[in-house]
């Protein structure tokens, strides 16, 4: 026979059964039109501070959960009559309390959006969530919040914080667009993702997927302090974003009102730079590929100025240190600094700066259009195409369209090097600028790397260049271009040229290409340059070689870089002390000097030489 603790714990669950069974069939009862019907949408629109719609009346679940299920929801202003409403969503399903339904509450516990739609302000090219209605839930708790704030703003009272439970949301399958905007993509479509904040006063968490500008993004995010970073003080949070061209994360402080605050640790990375800006500015990128770039820095800011302290930048295989900053006071964002690189292609640099034009593709809108540089570069070494510096000391300047790259500073070929480069365009044309100052270099490592095979002098030297042209491209620049050339070359030798084999056809007085004469060096004590271009053409104003017999090979004439052409005459003089004396002891006149004389025609790929034999 049982004992009486046993019968006493059979009553017990009998009893607790059967207050089960009472619950569940009177749930149906509670949870009637009268508490979810109208409280439900009442519920919500106390919240959210909107108008609340309900195409149909709510289906009430008891089971497996106690849930209403609304079909047709719609949020919108009160005031907005004729507007497009705010959100919609196909169904929204809300988990309730039982124990408050049964004191005659309505409780969410979770709220579930199935293919919501949310509408965006735009003005003035910024996206905005619409303001909230101030006389709702949550905007007077954020109301509330701000007060503590401005009470206390270094150490508010977060125990006086509003403490009322919020529900967790879902989302499934929703988009975002722009209000009125009927003919625009979605800005974020097939959004899935949950937001854990269990009471206002708690911290808060967003787990969230969806697609912007046609690629798959993560989003991770976390406040310690929700309530008081959306009433505009500073809190704890971490944002993580991931996609296929860019993963970024943040953890600092912050608050996103008004200027807004940023404090914290930022690191990203993109696999191609030139992807991340097509994906972000929505528009094909022109010109080689911009290669992978990683950023690890300190960022502190706000909306008008963020400044990046530490930062550890990587473009490529170059690397770099220093700090610089992002203004946004401008019409376009402005990005200055100082930065220290260990190694810098000045290729990818430049491209950066300004993308070479896609000639396949309509030109397209170029980087100096959305973004304004002034930056301070040093560098280790650095590398232009096959060219080796050290030592580099430059700037990096764009503004309002116009592009500079200027080396003050480098040492390359064993000797100095100074390089500036302007883009810009001016009266609807393209313009560029190029200027070359070396001194004591090594003309035959410089030929060696530049691969040089003919006439570039084998001996130390300096050199000035200077040109200034119209077009998109290197040859339409060359085509076009102003300015001047000058070299001065010590000893050494010029090769390409067989001196013994020119005089062999020059006696045969035919003209002959100069290939038939490459087959040596021509030994020089020396070599100048000087020449004028202008419309495209390089007109010789003096181009002169010193000879180890002492005699000087003389050129004149001219080069059009447009259609590859050659129109060059030349002599060969005899030495100082060969010249002949008249009868008095002085030296003849010029006029009178026996010399050899040449003309060089033809294109730039197959010259020829057409001789004459002077008496």
């Amino acid at each position: 026979m049982p004992s009486p603790a046993v019968k006493k714990s059979i009553w017990a669950l009998a009893i607790a059964a059967l207050i089960a069974v009472v619950v569940i069939l009177c749930l149906p009862i509670l949870a009637s039109t009268q508490i979810v019907r109208d409280s439900v949408a009442q519920q919500v629109s106390a919240w959210s501070g909107y108008r609340v719609r309900l195409d149909d009346a709510p289906e009430i679940r008891v089971w497996p959960s106690f849930k209403a299920v609304l079909n047709d929801v719609v949020l919108s202003n009160w005031n907005g009559d004729g507007q497009p409403a705010v959100m919609e969503a196909e169904r929204v399903e809300i988990d309730l309390s039982a124990l408050a339904a049964l004191r005659g509450e309505v409780v969410f516990t979770k709220i579930r959006l199935v293919r919501p739609v949310v509408r965006l302000d735009e003005s003035g090219g910024v996206m905005r969530i619409p303001a909230i209605p101030k006389w709702g839930k949550l905007a007077q708790s954020v109301e509330a919040t701000r007060g503590l704030i401005q009470a206390n703003p270094a150490e508010p009272d977060t125990s006086a914080l509003p403490n009322d439970s919020f529900a967790t949301v879902e989302i499934v399958d929703g988009r975002v667009i722009v209000l009125n905007g009927v003919n625009r993509p979605p800005v974020l479509s097939s959004v899935t993702g949950t937001l854990n904040w269990p009471a206002l006063d708690r911290s808060a968490t967003l787990s969230a997927k969806g697609i912007w500008h046609g690629e798959s993004i993560a989003v991770e995010a976390s406040s310690a302090e929700p309530l008081i970073m959306l009433a505009g003080g500073k809190t704890n949070v971490s944002l993580s974003v991931n996609s296929a061209p860019l993963t970024l994360s943040f953890k600092g402080q912050a608050d996103i009102v008004g200027n807004a605050f940023l404090h914290g640790t930022l690191e990203s990375a993109a696999p191609s730079l030139q992807r991340v800006l097509e994906w972000t500015l929505l528009e094909d990128w022109p010109g080689s590929t911009i290669k992978a770039a990683k950023l690890k820095s300190t960022i502190t800011g706000d909306a008008t100025r963020v400044k990046f302290e530490n930062a550890e930048f990587n473009l490529g295989d170059s690397s770099a240190r220093g700090v610089f900053d992002i203004a946004f006071t401008d019409p376009h964002p402005t990005v200055s600094g100082t930065l220290a690189f260990n190694a810098l292609d000045l290729g990818v640099l430049l491209n950066t700066l300004a993308p070479e034009p896609d000639t396949a593709a309509p030109p397209a809108a170029p980087w100096a259009r959305d973004l304004n540089f002034d930056l301070r570069l040093s560098a280790n070494e650095a590398t232009a195409g096959s060219v080796s510096m050290t030592d580099i000391a430059a700037t990096a300047q764009v503004r309002d369209g116009l592009v500079s790259l200027d080396i003050s500073d480098a040492t390359a070929f064993g000797g100095m090097l100074q390089l500036g480069i302007r883009l810009d365009r001016v009266e609807g044309h393209d313009q560029a600028e190029l200027r070359i100052t070396a001194e004591n270099l090594n003309g035959g490592a410089m030929a060696e790397k530049l691969h040089l095979t003919s006439f570039m002098p084998r001996a130390p030297g300096s050199f000035s260049v200077f040109l200034k042209g119209k077009g998109e491209t290197l040859d339409e620049i060359l085509e076009t271009s102003d300015g001047s050339i000058s070299a001065s070359f010590g000893e050494g030798t010029v090769p390409g040229l067989n001196l013994e084999s020119f005089r062999e056809h020059n006696d045969k007085g035919s003209f002959f290409p100069l290939t038939e004469i490459a087959d040596g060096e021509l030994a020089i004590d020396g070599a100048e340059l000087k020449a004028t271009l202008a419309g495209g053409i390089a007109w010789i104003d003096t181009a002169e070689a010193k000879l180890e017999t002492g005699e000087t090979i003389t050129l004149g004439g001219l080069i059009p870089f447009a259609g590859r052409g050659i129109a060059l005459s030349g002599s060969i003089l005899p030495p100082e002390s060969d010249k002949p004396v008249d009868e008095n002891g002085e030296e003849a006149s010029e006029e009178s000097d026996p010399r050899e004389t040449f003309f060089i025609g033809g294109s730039w790929n197959a010259p020829f030489i057409a001789p004459f034999l002077i008496e």
